[in-house]
C-alpha cells in the first residue's frame, strides 16, 4: 500500500509565535486527516505542509487566512 500524499509532505517552515488567535487552528487553510495507524496529521492544505502538533496553537504563517464560517457566519460547504 501506498503512502497518502499528506504523509509524505514536508513540514510548514516559517512559523511565528502569536499571542492573538490568529494561530493555524483558525486558519482557513488548517485541517488534518488520519494515517494508516489512526495517527492525527494536522496539515495546511494551502501550503501542501505538515503541522508540527502543539504548534498549531501558538504560531501561525503569513498566509492566516479567516476560516470561512466565521467570517459568513455559516459554513457554506454544508448549506443546501
Amino acid at each position: 500500500e501506498g503512502l497518502m500524499a499528506e504523509e509524505e509532505w514536508g513540514f510548514v517552515e516559517g512559523l511565528k509565535r502569536t499571542r492573538t488567535s490568529r494561530v493555524c487552528m483558525t486558519c482557513q487553510h488548517f485541517t488534518y486527516v488520519t494515517d494508516q495507524d489512526c495517527r492525527t496529521l494536522l496539515t495546511c492544505g494551502f501550503q501542501k505542509c505538515l503541522v508540527p502538533h502543539g504548534e498549531h496553537l501558538t504560531k501561525k504563517c503569513r498566509n492566516w487566512m479567516v476560516r470561512r464560517e466565521v467570517e459568513l457566519g455559516w459554513c457554506p460547504e454544508v448549506a443546501s
